[in-house]
């Protein structure tokens, strides 16, 4: 869906943002990762998974944020950045993942599903991936903005 049907549905607001909410966002994503391996060790994988996802979602709105821009649903926060970044392939695939662990998250949530220690741990992995590549664009970004 495009970002102008987004935000016409009210699904995103167009929004000044601050450099403290994109690397605030960025920070608890780095925050949540750390979380979720915790979990993971003492074997609460459902909860791991869950904060996998939540840190990839940070991860993302981080990019949100750099486009002022704030989600009010996390598949329109996905689609937007997607659309956004069409030309970042690997992030495009990362979101991609994101968007089928959301599902699985919200089966977790909402239905007490549960979750293997593969499927954390690859959740974990992701999420680090994603981290990583949306520290590095942004760093870019901020440096450019410097200039």
């Amino acid at each position: 869906m495009k970002i102008s049907s987004l935000i016409e549905k009210g699904l995103l607001i167009k929004s000044k943002s601050s450099e403290q909410e994109v690397s605030g966002s960025l920070a608890i994503a780095e925050k949540f990762i750390e979380k979720a391996k915790g979990n993971q060790k003492i074997e609460f994988f459902d909860v791991a998974f869950s904060l996998a996802y939540q840190s990839m979602f940070h991860s993302a709105r981080t990019l949100l944020f750099k486009n002022n821009l704030k989600e009010r649903s996390h598949s329109a926060m996905i689609s937007a950045v997607k659309e956004i970044y069409k030309e970042k392939v690997k992030l495009k695939e990362l979101l991609q993942t994101m968007d089928s662990y959301r599902i699985t998250r919200h089966a977790i949530q909402y239905i007490g599903a549960g979750c293997t220690k593969e499927d954390s741990l690859e959740a974990i992995k992701d999420a680090e991936k994603l981290f990583e590549e949306i520290e590095s664009f942004s760093a870019g970004i901020n440096k450019n903005k410097k200039t």
